[in-house]
């Protein structure tokens, strides 16, 4: 999994939103953004290549639907 540490949270929030986070939340945000980069790591193994844009997970599923459909 890519290591994001709460560190970088904290800093990352209080450089571009000017916000304090708490230790405890910081770890929680590391934790869920370091899982979603690693999953989004795994989006070219779906052969989704020529959905264009994939503006939520609804039309993504609906895309990667008709595309199978098609084979």
């Amino acid at each position: 999994m890519p290591l994001i540490t709460p560190e970088t949270v904290k800093r990352a929030l209080k450089d571009l939103y000017d916000y304090d986070l708490d230790d405890s939340s910081a770890l929680r945000v590391a934790n869920t953004a370091g899982a979603m980069l690693t999953l989004a790591e795994q989006l070219s193994t779906l052969g989704l290549d020529g959905i264009e844009p994939p503006f939520g997970y609804a039309n993504l599923m609906t895309e990667a639907m008709r595309k199978a459909a098609k084979k």
